[in-house]
């Protein structure tokens, strides 16, 4: 009964663990960026990862938020000069996120800020343990599909 306990109170733990984690990254993050915000470098990025320029619901689904947020910050890095969101080649109805010279500097600049901090966060951690942690990072994101699935269902059957 005690390990039953002890188990509830860690997925509780670890439940909430995710959000304080990725307040404070964002938290230091934004503190110390100088020129754009934690979630904006990150939509370049992902959008820098591409061979061609990807839209708006690409990004989305990579970076697990909705269209809506991802044009929001686009556009403020559009006024900022570090993309371009133009239509899509194939479908002209659907935004483009180019990344300009300005935002290239940007993305250039930030790998050695990229590097430190891998370095500091995963400092503590083994070689083994990184790998055990990615593989664990894996099955939560499949988690988070089962949690939709089930607020789904729920929504469906009138539950919520």
């Amino acid at each position: 009964m005690e390990n039953e306990i002890d188990i509830i109170w860690k997925k509780k733990l670890l439940f909430s663990g995710v959000f304080v984690q990725e307040n404070r990254l964002h938290a230091i993050m934004d503190r110390y960026l100088q020129e754009i915000t934690c979630k904006q470098w990150l939509v370049m990025v992902v959008a820098d990862a591409y061979d061609a320029p990807p839209d708006l619901s690409t990004l989305a689904k990579m970076l697990g938020c909705t269209r809506q947020n991802i044009k929001k910050l686009a556009v403020s890095l559009e006024r900022a000069g570090y993309v371009v969101l133009e239509p899509s080649e194939k479908d002209g109805r659907s935004l483009c996120v180019r990344i300009t010279e300005n935002g290239r500097k940007i993305i250039d600049n930030s790998k050695n800020l990229e590097e430190k901090v891998h370095g500091s966060l995963f400092r503590d951690f083994t070689d083994s343990e990184i790998v055990e942690y990615f593989r664990l990072s894996c099955k939560m994101m499949k988690g988070f599909g089962y949690l939709e699935d089930c607020f789904r269902e729920m929504k469906e059957n009138g539950e919520m």
